[in-house]
């Protein structure tokens, strides 16, 4: 009798409670709807406008009523000349610099996870580049590289040799560039290479001491097996930042000498902030994304069937 006359009871509690629950929910979701639509916003709006300019013929002459086109920009992109050597440009920028970015992070992060003094200083110094702004960085190193005035080259007279006008030579600018973006980026590879290294369980090394593994040995079969996944996700995001860095190589050479070191950002932004075709620009942009896209998509699957 005592339970019967409970669970009326518990069932208006429950149905209360249910109540309480559904009201809870909705109101998550109103106070969370302001914010997601101005993200929905911000991003679908620029991207929306990218589509309508390139498929009209939008240049600085044509500012009112350009003509529709369709894809006549697109299929420009896949016959220019210069889109083929910007992406030339851009895999040497990308396949150089990120690794290296990754070598030299990798030793890094092995080095400093064996430390037992200094840890933390030196972990704080070697982050350091990575926090400084790319226009920052760009302006340092152009006035380090400078043929006059720069401490390269008097560092290079010092020891008896000739100024190198490193900037400004076809031979040498992408190869400063690509030291720049290293200097910069290794930062980032050591960071969260050290931190997946702080993640590995301590039973794999121990059975690999055990069984007389060399150093190598274990940094071969069992620490980079182990750090795949880490390894895989460092490297997307650096090949996406790198693919579309703009502001270090713009400030360093704008792109010369020459187009020697003229990248698909920086041609983006010369046929749209130079040339004033708004409308190839845009094209250029949108291929530049699926690119990248393609890029995250074969790395996120290689992820999940690793998983």
């Amino acid at each position: 009798m005592r339970q019967n006359k409970m669970m009326p009871t518990s069932n208006r509690a429950l149905g209360k409670g249910s109540i309480l629950t559904w009201l809870d929910e909705r109101i998550r979701i109103l106070l969370l709807m302001p914010a997601f639509i101005i993200m929905v916003l911000i991003f679908c709006y620029p991207v929306g406008y990218t589509f309508y300019l390139s498929v009209h013929d939008w240049t600085f002459f044509t500012l009112t009523d350009p003509p529709f086109i369709g894809l006549q920009h697109l299929l420009n992109v896949f016959q220019d000349t210069s889109f083929y050597m910007s992406m030339f440009r851009t895999a040497m920028y990308v396949g150089v610099g990120v690794f290296l970015q990754l070598f030299f992070g990798f030793t890094l992060a092995l080095a400093v996870n064996r430390m037992k003094l200094g840890h933390g200083m030196a972990t704080t110094l070697l982050v350091l580049p990575m926090m400084v702004t790319p226009v920052v960085v760009g302006l340092m190193w152009k006035f380090i590289l400078d043929y006059n005035f720069g401490i390269f080259n008097y560092i290079l007279t010092l020891l008896g040799f000739e100024k190198l006008a490193i900037l400004s030579t076809n031979s040498l600018a992408l190869p400063s560039i690509i030291m720049v973006d290293t200097w910069q980026w290794t930062s980032f590879m050591f960071i969260t290479l050290l931190a997946g290294l702080k993640s590995l369980p301590n039973e794999a090394f121990e059975a690999a001491k055990i069984d007389g593994a060399t150093g190598w040995q274990t940094i071969r079969h069992v620490t980079i097996p182990l750090m795949k996944r880490v390894i895989i996700v460092s490297l997307v995001l650096r090949t996406a930042g790198s693919i579309k860095v703009f502001d270090q190589i713009f400030v360093l050479t704008g792109g010369g000498p020459g187009t020697a070191t003229e990248t698909t950002s920086i041609l983006l932004h010369r046929k749209a902030f130079v040339d004033f075709d708004f409308g190839y620009g845009s094209a250029l942009a949108i291929v530049l994304t699926v690119i990248v896209g393609i890029i995250c998509w074969f790395a996120i699957r290689s992820l999940y069937s690793e998983k």
